[in-house]
């Protein structure tokens, strides 16, 4: 997920790495674990529905989908190679969920129409004015009482993470993320943030990070 159709930048940043990103993201990355732990921290009840915001390859919406089979849940992403991955992993793992084309900054669904919007290793992708928008938009389409749940690079805890910091500090969307700005940017439209923990991988320290409307 990016920005918009001009700026998009696929996973991995080249199209011809689409293929190899769930290799990548289950080995090297880990990530069953870390979306795992997010799932439960949502706590998603029968019934509500949920969002998966930047889906990718929809990994995160249908393991949601497996831990709820009663809950209705959405995957949006930029990327139509990506959710073509999606709609076929979706398929052959009889997985009913719902997979649509759009951006994080404009997000087609009405006001206050989702209970959980949850998002994995997306929100770095993004430059900080679309950081902003995109946290205008996730409050918009929230409930009240609604929940934003977010794993993603946070500041850094750990030696190693401290490490690589100087390194990610060159790329210009991680910024806000490295310096710990993720709970005030979400925070700004009205969401109450709070850290829920950390998570480290071999690319840097993650945070978990809840928001609730």
């Amino acid at each position: 997920m990016t920005e918009s159709r001009e700026d998009y930048i696929p996973a991995l940043s080249f199209r011809v790495l689409t293929p190899f990103y769930d290799f990548i993201q289950k080995w090297i990355v880990r990530d069953v674990r870390y979306k795992s732990r997010l799932i439960e921290q949502a706590d998603i009840q029968p019934g509500q529905r949920v969002m998966d915001l930047g889906c990718g390859t929809g990994t995160l919406a249908i393991m949601v989908k497996q831990a709820q089979p009663d809950a209705e849940v959405v995957g949006l992403d930029a990327d139509s190679d990506m959710l073509k991955v999606a709609r076929y992993k979706s398929a052959n793992g009889k997985s009913e969920v719902k997979f649509d084309v759009g951006f994080t900054n404009d997000l087609p669904y009405p006001d206050a129409s989702f209970d959980r919007v949850l998002s994995s290793i997306m929100i770095h992708h993004l430059k900080t004015p679309d950081k902003e928008k995109t946290a205008h938009e996730v409050y918009r389409v929230l409930k009240p009482g609604g929940q934003l749940h977010i794993i993603d690079f946070g500041k850094p805890t750990t030696t190693y993470g401290k490490m690589l910091g100087p390194f990610l500090h060159k790329f210009e969307e991680a910024n806000d993320n490295i310096e710990g700005r993720l709970p005030e940017i979400f925070e700004a439209p009205g969401l109450k943030m709070q850290v829920m923990g950390s998570f480290w991988t071999f690319f840097g320290d993650l945070a978990f990070l809840m928001g609730v409307k």
